[in-house]
């Protein structure tokens, strides 16, 4: 009877040991946009359907999920993402991705530079620090080996 009630015990614990790496709590609601194609009107870019959209929410422990996901991109090419503030060089009455402004959030990217599927889509993830972001007015996608090929935009 004794080993069986220690047996209980432990496994008691065991069970609610794993309950300390579950993932951080959502302190708000998912956010989404859509992005807008720079390129697929320029002749000779390689772009002619690029789409996606934005998903991003803010987590209690001070980070910023972002998943971007993203079609008609040119397969093989590797892809990499920043958050941006908004410039001074936007007309007026056009959006924040015409403003040409600096690169903001720690880390700087999201996610990675991952290559395009043999089908065009890629999906990038990842976390930044919801007190780098306080500018943030927009996402561009950069080809990672050149950096001014912007085939994607969203305004958040």
């Amino acid at each position: 009877m004794k080993k069986q009630l220690l047996l209980a015990l432990v496994g008691s614990v065991a069970l609610a040991s794993c309950n300390m790496n579950r993932a951080p709590d959502v302190s708000g609601t998912t956010r989404k946009a859509t992005f807008t194609a720079q390129l697929n009107t320029t002749t000779g870019s390689g772009y002619t359907a690029a789409a996606g959209t934005v998903d991003y929410v803010d987590l209690t422990g001070g980070d910023r999920r972002t998943v971007l996901t993203m079609t008609g991109l040119k397969p093989g090419v590797s892809y990499v993402a920043h958050y941006h503030a908004r410039g001074a060089a936007a007309p007026a009455g056009t959006g924040d991705c015409a403003s040409s402004g600096p690169i903001v959030g720690t880390p700087s990217t999201i996610g990675m530079a991952m290559p395009a599927s043999p089908n065009g889509t890629l999906t990038l993830k990842g976390l930044q620090d919801t007190s780098t972001l306080s500018t943030a007015a927009y996402i561009n996608v950069h080809e990672a080996n050149a950096l001014a090929v912007v085939p994607l935009c969203a305004d958040i």
